[in-house]
């Protein structure tokens, strides 16, 4: 229970539901009750029968619809064809090198823009190969000649998805089965703590982690932000910052060099971008105390103020990853409890950083 809200999670279908309590009081009663009949009885005392009828139906169809089973991604057993290494990208974080190969300029935009500051040349060995393809309206992605993603080329951004997954578990020696999920959502340090931004795209999430960036605060994660089982943390996530062509402005008087940042244009959706690298933080991951929901309105004051587990949670689960695995989901739920929600209006950029900066001093008592 969230407040005036109950969060329920059904395992068949992996899907979380937000439900106000006269909602929970009557799906409790339904599902006490032997027979539909038995319900509406419950029910006659206060409603006509024709009321309690449309309720018994109302509740039936909210079970059906959360129960539809969850489908894991189709099993697939393509063989990696090399004839497709027309583009070859080698990178380096830290130690760690990888090889990635592109099918063609389209291809090498879904993902090479957003880790561009880590390309380099790698003379010696490199310790894992990625193999990122377009053939026959297919994405493919292979990991060490092993198939791991196959999505029709309008449903790209699930292939980024899993391409970022699997390159944080390289990172951070992990499988995908350790991470609780990856989630919608953009998420800062100060050095202690760390707060996970989130908000409908044009929102101004990647533009408020940007300002916060260049003021003293350091990027953890920019708009996929993985939350591991073991310790519920967020960890680093080591992709730019995708900046939309309205926030250009705002940005080129506050970030170094920022008009020689190249622009990118895969899609005339997206329009145009430029990725903004940052600094890797201190460590590799934080604590998150916070989630605040961004709304840039121009012209407008700097406003923090708590906001529901409702507004919270339909902003995020719509384009997160999270594990069908139970322990898992009682984890999100419980990690969801131990933080703090809010929303914030901004336009002015000082204001901002100055009530962010607020929020993370609160968090040191």
């Amino acid at each position: 229970m969230f407040g005036d809200y109950w969060v329920l999670w059904y395992a068949i279908s992996n899907s979380y539901s937000i439900i106000n309590t006269d909602f929970k009081l009557l799906l409790d009663s339904y599902l006490a009750s032997h027979t539909q009949t038995e319900f509406s009885s419950t029910l006659s005392n206060h409603i006509s029968d024709s009321d309690s009828s449309s309720i018994s139906e109302t509740i039936y169809n909210y079970l059906k619809n959360c129960n539809i089973p969850y489908s894991l991604p189709n099993e697939r057993s393509d063989v990696l064809d090399r004839s497709l290494r027309n583009i070859s990208k080698q990178y380096l974080f830290g130690s760690k090198s990888i090889q990635i190969y592109y099918s063609s300029e389209l291809v090498l935009k879904t993902v090479h823009p957003a880790i561009a500051h880590y390309c380099k040349a790698i003379p010696n060995h490199t310790d894992v190969t990625f193999d990122i393809y377009l053939k026959n309206d297919d994405l493919y992605l292979f990991i060490n000649g092993e198939l791991m993603s196959c999505v029709p080329k309008r449903e790209y951004h699930h292939l980024q998805g899993k391409f970022i997954m699997h390159l944080l578990c390289f990172l951070h020696k992990k499988t995908e089965n350790d991470w609780i999920g990856t989630l919608h959502g953009s998420t800062i340090t100060d050095g202690n703590s760390s707060i996970l931004f989130v908000g409908k795209s044009g929102k101004g999430k990647s533009t408020l982690s940007a300002i916060l960036a260049t003021n003293g605060f350091e990027l953890l994660a920019d708009d996929v932000s993985p939350l591991l089982s073991e310790n519920q943390h967020i960890y680093y996530n080591p992709s730019s910052i995708s900046i939309k062509k309205g926030a250009f402005n705002l940005l080129q008087p506050l970030v170094h060099n920022f008009e020689q940042l190249p622009i990118v244009e895969f899609n005339t959706s997206k329009g145009q971008l430029k990725y903004m690298p940052c600094a890797k933080p201190k460590q590799d991951h934080y604590s998150c105390r916070a989630i605040v929901l961004v709304n840039y309105k121009p012209d407008s004051e700097t406003i923090i103020e708590p906001i529901s587990i409702k507004a919270i949670l339909e902003t995020i689960i719509e384009d997160s990853w999270l594990s069908p695995n139970p322990k898992h989901a009682i984890q999100f739920l419980d990690w969801l409890q131990k933080v703090q929600l809010y929303q914030i209006t901004y336009s002015n950029t000082d204001s901002v950083t100055s009530k962010i900066s607020t929020l993370f001093k609160q968090f040191t008592y």
